[in-house]
């Protein structure tokens, strides 16, 4: 589970692909789906059940 406000390292599958993403912020979580945030302040919406891997990161691991 995703915590709103933090950081993570998520590995998700898209139709056919598996999906990187690295330091995104979950700025909002329903009961299907995490509202997902970049560094370049666009969003994205993941569904819970298509996410393979996540993990917690500091937002300041690259400073």
């Amino acid at each position: 589970m995703m915590d709103t406000g933090k950081f993570y390292d998520v590995v998700y599958s898209r139709r056919y692909d598996i999906e990187y993403e690295s330091c995104v912020k979950c700025i909002k979580k329903t009961p299907k789906s995490y509202r997902i945030e970049r560094a370049d302040g666009t969003t994205f919406l993941v569904p819970q059940d298509s996410i393979l891997e996540r993990k917690e990161v500091s937002p300041f691991k690259n400073t």
